[in-house]
């Protein structure tokens, strides 16, 4: 594999050009000619060795964890995909990533890309789409005229949450700063909330709450959630931020509060599909950068602002 990633934990300039073992094919496995690759916070966490108690890598590392390509080879046992398919997938997170030209990955874990799409686009699904149907649907369960509450709704998971609740019969709020708010709401968000026209306003009482943010603006949103509730959060005990309250908010409301790390699952990866095709679902691009070290410096940079609308995208033109 040759790729983008570290030698050593650090800052953006710590990106380089790395050169590591391609894995051999298993039985199981497909070899992938990686096209493009989606950009993720979790990405520059791991450059930063922000996980390092998750995930003790060995290095070097190349980073990404989010892709679409073409089948190159495929193990003896594999009868689903064949060599020249184009697929998405995201691969395990403990092995190397997908800012490269290749990789090995078990074909259970991988998925055809949505016809239609270019290949920008379909890497642009894996973790959000993963993310957001564990969330909703495993966690949640969330069912037609549920009422959900999607906060930070712009981001890349929000903007894919508010889809994904929309196309299972949800009423759907969705928090964002005023400057986004057509963009949430042409997403197809019920309700819109901005936070920075002073704070939450509503008096829609939800089912489900998706915590894309942890902190005061987690504490913020429990006060509008009923009795027995449902709350999914991405963000772990170890990193939340939790102002003294929410304990006693959660337990007063009887909250059921599931935390939710994507995990990688072809199978999931396969209802995302079929909601692209049934055009309930768009993917979100905004920015696609060159799948070089100064593309993904650049990526890097923009994704630390938390600012980004949906998904910033590497492609790798070979």
């Amino acid at each position: 594999m040759i790729g983008i990633g570290i030698e050593q934990y650090g800052d953006e300039q710590k990106l380089k050009t790395v050169v590591v073992p391609t894995e051999p094919l298993g039985p199981e496995d497909l070899l992938i000619s990686i096209k493009a690759s989606g950009v993720n916070p979790v990405d520059w966490k791991v450059r930063e060795g922000l996980l390092r108690e998750d995930f003790p890598y060995q290095l070097p590392l190349i980073l990404g964890w989010d892709a679409s390509g073409k089948v190159a080879a495929a193990g003896s046992n594999v009868k689903d995909f064949k060599v020249g398919d184009d697929v998405f997938f995201r691969p395990e997170m403990e092995k190397q990533g997908t800012y490269a030209d290749e990789i090995v990955i078990p074909a259970s874990l991988v998925a055809p890309m949505p016809q239609g799409l270019t290949y920008a686009e379909a890497a642009s699904l894996p973790l959000v789409g993963l993310t957001v149907w564990q969330a909703l649907v495993e966690a949640g369960n969330v069912q037609p005229g549920d009422k959900v509450l999607i906060l930070a709704g712009s981001g890349g998971i929000g903007s894919m949450a508010i889809q994904v609740a929309k196309a299972r019969g949800a009423y759907v709020a969705a928090t964002t700063s005023s400057k986004n708010m057509e963009f949430v709401r042409d997403l197809g968000a019920d309700e819109v909330l901005a936070y920075d026209l002073g704070g939450l306003n509503t008096t829609t009482e939800f089912d489900f709450l998706l915590d894309t943010l942890g902190g005061s603006s987690y504490g913020n949103a429990l006060k509008f959630m009923k009795k027995n509730a449902v709350v999914a959060t991405i963000i772990s005990g170890r990193d939340a931020v939790r102002p003294d309250y929410i304990d006693a908010v959660e337990e007063e409301r009887q909250l059921t509060v599931k935390f939710v790390f994507t995990r990688p699952d072809g199978r999931n990866m396969n209802h995302i599909r079929e909601l692209v095709e049934a055009k309930k679902i768009k993917p979100v691009v905004t920015e696609v950068l060159p799948l070089t070290v100064d593309g993904v410096r650049k990526a890097h940079l923009i994704s630390q602002t938390g600012r980004t609308r949906g998904k910033i995208v590497l492609s790798n033109n070979n």
